[in-house]
């Protein structure tokens, strides 16, 4: 009888976080940071999620003290040790999906840019479509918003930075410009 190796045997922690209340607002503050896998492998206590957090916070995630108790109640309810594990919904793998069919999309997913930017609205950075028509007929558009992602900062839409996306190639920012702009 083989065995295969422990590697092999454990499966991926999920790539979405699972919708329950207080799902919107972990996404808007933790994946600014970290990817959602960050969260989904965790099984913390309850003590636990709240002392990362309040030590997110000391390091200048953007959460404000009413923010902290809906936050640490998500986390605490679907990734702690004592709970059952999260059942994947098909509303938690649209995303996903929808993103699985165009290159740009993946991209902004895998890199959480959705964690503060939607396609018609604020989060916690403007709205795509917000994007685009401040920068449309602007012809150094394209390589500002490029420089803009590889670089990161803060400034341009209030004082929450950007964090950087060195990783890119110049490939990877092109499609996800061109992507910005046709919103």
């Amino acid at each position: 009888m083989a065995i295969a190796p422990l590697a092999a045997q454990e499966q991926e922690p999920p790539r979405t976080l699972v919708q329950g209340r207080g799902v919107e607002l972990t996404t808007a503050r933790c994946v600014i940071c970290h990817d959602a896998q960050h969260i989904t492998r965790a099984k913390l206590s309850r003590e636990e999620w709240a002392f990362n957090v309040k030590n997110m916070i000391e390091r200048g995630a953007p959460i404000t003290p009413e923010e902290i108790p809906q936050i640490v109640d998500y986390l605490a309810t679907y990734y702690s040790r004592d709970s059952a594990p999260p059942a994947e919904s098909a509303a938690a793998e649209a995303p996903v999906a929808a993103a699985a069919e165009d290159p740009a999309q993946r991209l902004l997913t895998a890199n959480a840019c959705i964690a503060c930017h939607a396609v018609d609205r604020r989060l916690v950075g403007p709205g795509f479509r917000e994007i685009a028509q401040r920068y449309r007929g602007d012809s150094a558009a394209s390589e500002l918003l490029a420089r803009k992602i590889r670089d990161g900062g803060a400034g341009a839409w209030g004082q929450v930075p950007m964090p950087p996306h060195p990783q890119l190639t110049a490939a990877d920012l092109g499609l996800m410009v061109s992507w910005i702009m046709k919103q």
